[in-house]
């Protein structure tokens, strides 16, 4: 006799499946994205680092914490090894 509601799930499968597994994929390419640009930059460009993805045309988009860090690390596609470059400023 069924009592209209659906069996319990492991959270295991909830975490892994759906919109929440879509999610923590898409953090996790952006955690380590980040990471290898962070690890390209001069050390003190890259505390000022906020996150780094790339945007659906290719373009490897930069969010800095402040606008004279992004106005340094604007010319830097070359060293980056990237064709396009979009550096953001966080919203204060």
């Amino acid at each position: 006799m069924s009592t209209g509601r659906d069996a319990p799930r492991k959270l295991a499968e909830i975490l892994g499946s759906g919109r929440l597994a879509e999610l923590g994929r898409e953090a996790e390419r952006r955690r380590t994205t980040t990471e290898r640009v962070r690890a390209q930059l001069p050390p003190e460009e890259a505390e000022h680092l906020v996150s780094a993805t790339e945007d659906e045309e290719g373009a490897l988009v930069l969010v800095m914490d402040s606008a004279p860090w992004a106005a340094r690390v604007r010319y830097r596609a070359a060293e980056l090894g990237v064709a396009r470059l979009k550096v953001r400023v966080l919203p204060r």
